[in-house]
């Protein structure tokens, strides 16, 4: 980082008068800023103390109280003073070695002012520097704030306001948002330290707080590239973009040249500039959004008057519904909501269903897919597609599939998902029908642990198991298994569980046991127990096979929060 409104204590030493003072103690510190200059004469001085300040002393105030002079060097490194000056002679004989020695221990420079030198020869030089700077400073700071704000006012793109900004304070600057997805500038010759900043796997975040100035909660974070034979250190600095309490991602630049405060400053004029548009962008998806779940809501009840009315709407939306149309619903099992971008590095963490959806949407515009659209619908995403050409049904199921590998490719590990389709259909009026096997077919996807895409018509005799009434089904299972559910229940058994992972074996007693973490006689003890409360016998294939029906049945049931 850059020295900001002063200048060092070196650099003070160089000027014209104030060469005359001499160094003798704190040599180290030499570099501290200097940002105001102060003359003490009073022995409260202790509460008063700020960061950058040159303290200038007759000693006049520590002859009565010689404490205050032991712990005035310990209270100036707290405070972040530059530096200490004493006029000798007069009042104080010479500077103390306890002063010195305090003085080298915390780095603070001690100078010696010759007693024919008045400290206002020592302040005018000092401060004309600063103030020189300091308005420096500000004119950068205007010229910068008028530049972002004819930005902001011309409705400029993110990209150009990464390029003007990254101009500003000579470092490549780009957006990254909430999803992920990265903004910046066409031209910028270092968007390749941005991918590799925010590639998976590939960098070591190491993030430290700092306190420049009056920025004190600015991250500052140092990536490591995982390359252990030559690793370029990359320097970013990011500054969250905020609007109304919500995040929407964060402006970082790639720190290829010294950063200064103004520079930090000019980034949170420009990420208050990005949040307003984030906030205009996010007002006119939420409209859309609106627009696409009424119509879809019209469109999966059947609530038109024709098929030339619906068909009519769908061209608004940029879908034909003339062609065979058929239904998807995603279902995110994963946590609702994001707390703040893991914030950063696991931006592609657990996501909303607005994320979900915005990344199903660029599934769709990434493979310039038409005729698809999305929105949400309870806890699903429901997805309505048209396909057209030879084939449809090879097609619908080569994008569900693509679909389902897409997401599965950025889902976090704590997430699971699963998608249930419809099949196709060539009225709209038959589209509710194709939404209604979506719903089976997504409970029946439901029944596995792992991220899937499940098709109506491949359910097989499940298909037939979901056109049944719930109530016969319980019926069978309870007129199966209500021993056993007595069993368990009374006696706290895994019979159940027991007879479950013994058909997702394929009945195999000794895989059984080792999923059960159970010793194998123990298993056959179990099913030898079932055989006896439900009367079945194992080895009869038709006995068995209900049973396993049953069993499929109950965790059909457990799924159906559709």
């Amino acid at each position: 980082m850059q020295k900001q409104y002063g200048i060092t204590v070196r650099e003070a030493l160089s000027l014209n008068l104030v060469d005359r003072l001499k160094v003798v103690g704190g040599e180290k510190g030499l570099d501290r800023v200097i940002k105001l200059v102060n003359v003490i004469e009073v022995p409260d001085i202790m509460d008063w103390l700020v960061d950058g300040e040159l303290l200038l002393t007759t000693g006049y105030s520590f002859r009565e109280y010689p404490e205050l002079m032991k712990s005035l060097i310990p209270r100036m490194n707290e405070k972040g003073s530059a530096a200490l000056a004493i006029k000798t002679k007069r009042y104080m004989k010479e500077i103390p070695d306890e002063i010195i020695e305090s003085a080298n221990l915390y780095d603070i420079p001690l100078l010696e002012v010759p007693f024919d030198l008045s400290f206002s020869e020592i302040i005018a030089p000092i401060l004309g520097v600063v103030f020189n700077k300091q308005n420096k400073i500000l004119q950068k700071l205007e010229q910068a704030h008028r530049k972002l704000m004819d930005l902001a006012l011309n409705g400029s793109p993110l990209e150009e306001l990464c390029k003007e900004t990254g101009k500003l304070i000579s470092n490549p600057v780009a957006i990254v948002d909430r999803e992920g997805f990265i903004i910046v500038n066409d031209e910028c010759p270092d968007q390749y330290k941005f991918e590799l900043f925010f590639s998976d796997g590939s960098v070591e975040v190491k993030k430290e707080k700092l306190r420049f100035g009056n920025i004190k909660e600015v991250r500052y974070s140092l990536e490591y590239a995982s390359d252990k034979d030559a690793p370029p250190t990359i320097k970013a600095l990011r500054i969250p973009i905020i609007a109304d309490k919500y995040l929407y991602g964060h402006m970082v630049a790639i720190v290829n040249n010294p950063v200064s405060e103004p520079d930090i400053l000019t980034m949170e004029r420009a990420a208050t500039i990005a949040a307003l548009e984030f906030t205009k962008r996010k007002a006119i998806y939420e409209i859309e959004r609106s627009y696409y779940s009424d119509f879809l809501e019209i469109l999966l009840s059947c609530d038109f008057e024709s098929s030339g009315e619906i068909v009519n709407r769908g061209r608004v939306f940029n879908i034909n519904l003339e062609l065979p149309t058929a239904v998807l619903l995603v279902n995110d099992n994963s946590i609702e909501q994001i707390t703040e971008i893991k914030q950063y590095m696991n931006i592609n963490g657990l996501r909303s269903k607005e994320g979900l959806l915005k990344l199903i949407n660029g599934f769709f515009k990434k493979g310039k897919i038409e005729n698809f659209i999305a929105g949400i619908k309870g806890n699903n995403i429901v997805i309505v597609g048209s396909i057209d050409g030879d084939n449809p049904n090879n097609k619908i199921k080569k994008i569900a599939t693509e679909l389902a590998n897409y997401l599965n490719s950025s889902l976090h590990p704590d997430e699971s998902l699963n998608i249930g389709v419809g099949r196709l259909f060539n009225a709209p009026q038959q589209i509710n029908r194709s939404f209604e096997e979506a719903r089976e077919a997504l409970r029946i996807a439901q029944l596995s642990d792992r991220t899937q895409v499940v098709f109506f018509d491949n359910l097989g005799f499940y298909k037939i198991l979901s056109e049944k009434n719930r109530g016969d089904l319980e019926s069978f299972v309870n007129e199966l298994l209500h021993a056993v559910f007595e069993y368990d229940q009374t006696r706290k058994g895994e019979l159940i569980k027991t007879l479950e992972t013994y058909y997702e074996t394929n009945r195999n007693l000794k895989l059984t046991s080792t999923k059960l973490f159970t010793h194998y006689n123990t298993v056959l003890y179990r099913i030898r127990k079932i055989e006896d409360l439900t009367g079945i016998n194992f080895d009869n294939p038709e006995d068995s096979l209900n049973l396993e029906i049953a069993v499929n049945i109950l965790k059909l049931f457990r799924s159906q929060k559709v």
